[in-house]
């Protein structure tokens, strides 16, 4: 390695652990500063700017938590997670993580960062085509049941234990969060984008299996048995169909596949 890249090498590793013995040899005393100042006005503003992208990134998890714990946060997150991705955006992605490993934290905070963390990864997610109705027209009906769907890239799943989202739906809408509560069963939200925004809604439990089969590659045939579990046959095909309808209709389907790997 050269003389720069050994420089590069040294300044990036103050910057993200603060080890200044190798990176000192190289600057010059000034006189008016001291060596340690001078560098540490770079770790300084390098470390604003990633608790800048963690407030940018989670607005409504710093508005919760408060300025002053936020800023513990974000301090001890960046001791524990340095930052390697080329952009800045995706700082903050192992946040929810990090609350987890924090003795202190309160169980719902976790689901917070993660709920807030999604709705970015949905409003970023990559463009695809969306199902139409048209398309569900077009299909002979002794296809269907050999039919796989591709999620459309910005559906996530995520299952809370807590009040999580109506906490974050109020803060984000300037309003006063309700108390946080336990919820005696765990519920599932799907998140994902639709013409160019994020959306996000809780999910039955027979609609939560169903679309957690369909992102894991079942046909629609073994969506319908599963179904059987919380209604009669007799009535589970109108509901697959309702299901998918709905899921279609909301623009969560980008393709579907059939046996033979052709696509519609």
């Amino acid at each position: 390695m050269n003389e720069l890249g050994r420089l590069q090498e040294s300044f990036q590793a103050y910057l993200m652990t603060g080890e200044k013995l190798a990176l000192s040899q190289a600057i010059v005393d000034s006189g008016m500063i001291t060596v340690t100042q001078r560098l540490d006005i770079y770790r300084d503003a390098y470390r604003s700017r990633l608790i800048e992208c963690l407030s940018s990134n989670y607005p409504v998890c710093r508005q919760y938590f408060g300025d002053e714990q936020f800023l513990q946060l974000a301090h001890s997150y960046i001791d524990a997670y340095p930052s390697f991705f080329r952009s800045i955006r995706w700082y903050g992605d192992c946040l929810s993580t990090h609350l987890a490993e924090c003795s202190s934290t309160q169980p719902h905070w976790v689901e917070l960062a993660q709920f807030e963390w999604q709705l970015n990864l949905a409003f970023d997610a990559t463009d695809a085509s969306v199902l139409s109705i048209d398309h569900m027209t077009a299909i002979q009906p002794e296809h269907w049941a050999e039919m796989t769907f591709s999620p459309h890239p910005s559906l996530h799943l995520l299952k809370f234990a807590w009040n999580t989202v109506a906490i974050w739906q109020a803060i984000a809408n300037n309003k006063q969060p309700e108390p946080v509560q336990k919820k005696n069963e765990s519920t599932t939200w799907v998140i994902w984008r639709h013409n160019y925004s994020s959306r996000f809604y809780c999910l039955a439990e027979d609609e939560s299996w169903a679309l957690n089969a369909l992102v894991k590659g079942a046909n629609f045939a073994e969506i319908c048995a599963g179904l059987n579990e919380w209604m009669a046959e007799e009535e589970v095909g109108l509901r697959a169909a309702s299901l998918l309808k709905g899921w279609i209709q909301s623009g969560l389907l980008s393709r579907i596949t059939f046996k033979d790997g052709t696509n519609e």
